[in-house]
């Protein structure tokens, strides 16, 4: 059997997209363990987090919104025109 640390587990694939950084982290414990303000950083990256995804998801929630506004302010434009045309 390989061994494994060969092996990638659909978990840490998830860890990695969500944020590379923590994932390192997690493979790499700091010596002597974690610091003593690791809780309040935890929390701190977690809003962090919380906040940078929240802009994601409004953008992908009301990007089809957004287009269709475009597409009839375009089209109300061009028939502005058409009416006024030669």
């Amino acid at each position: 059997m390989p061994d494994d640390d060969a092996w990638v587990s659909a978990s840490e694939l998830a860890d990695y997209a969500y944020c590379p950084r923590a994932h390192w982290y997690a493979r790499h414990p700091p010596p002597g363990g974690p610091a003593r303000d690791a809780g309040r950083r935890a929390r701190r990256g977690v809003e962090f987090h919380a906040h940078a995804l929240s802009g994601e998801r409004r953008r992908a929630e009301y990007g089809a919104v957004y287009w269709a506004l475009l597409v009839v302010g375009l089209l109300l434009i061009a028939a502005g025109i058409a009416l006024v045309g030669p």
